[in-house]
């Protein structure tokens, strides 16, 4: 089995301005709304989480040299919402070429999410498929949602150097989980 959640966040890139140009976004379908630095495009494509194919729903941008993303699934037993924030994390390592072990990673909570141990934020420096340096700031956190959960991935990647923080920072406060 393939995870290859990195690539499918490239398709949404989307021809925003270079500067960042902040704007709340309601991520349709769900009740999370984020701040992105651009007008984002929105993408879907069928990811096999060890349950049969599901679909990935995700919205993001590019602006200031980073790519700016929040992606999505839903899965039908909350029992399940664990295992798959952990695989799409495994997915992320292997995508940025990082061995098994990665240090950087510690809890992330969110208002209206679930306490996880797989609920996490972390920064990683990794190797695109050219083998060039990227960074990741990426956040993982799971909400209930009728009978099932939903995982969400929040990440900025940026080539060559990490994001300005007060950037990333501004993406990070801007995910809100809203009451249903």
């Amino acid at each position: 089995m393939r995870l290859y959640a990195l690539p499918a966040l490239l398709i949404v890139l989307g021809a925003c301005s270079p500067t960042l140009n902040w704007r709340t976004v309601d991520v349709s379908g769900t009740p999370l709304s984020v701040m992105l630095p651009c007008k984002p495009d929105q993408a879907t494509r069928e990811v096999d989480w060890g349950k049969g194919p599901q679909p990935l729903a995700m919205l993001g941008c590019e602006a200031g040299g980073a790519t700016w993303a929040v992606s999505h699934l839903l899965v039908a037993q909350p029992t399940d919402a664990p295992a798959v924030a952990e695989q799409w994390q495994q997915a992320l390592q292997k995508q940025l070429q990082l061995p098994r072990a990665v240090p950087g990673s510690e809890p992330f909570l969110i208002k209206n999410g679930l306490e996880l141990p797989q609920a996490r934020a972390v920064a990683w420096q990794g190797r695109d498929a050219q083998g060039n340096a990227v960074f990741v700031d990426a956040r993982w956190f799971v909400r209930l949602e009728g009978g099932g959960a939903r995982v969400y991935q929040a990440m900025v990647l940026s080539p060559g150097k990490p994001v300005d923080r007060t950037a990333r920072d501004s993406f990070v406060q801007g995910l809100q989980l809203h009451s249903m």
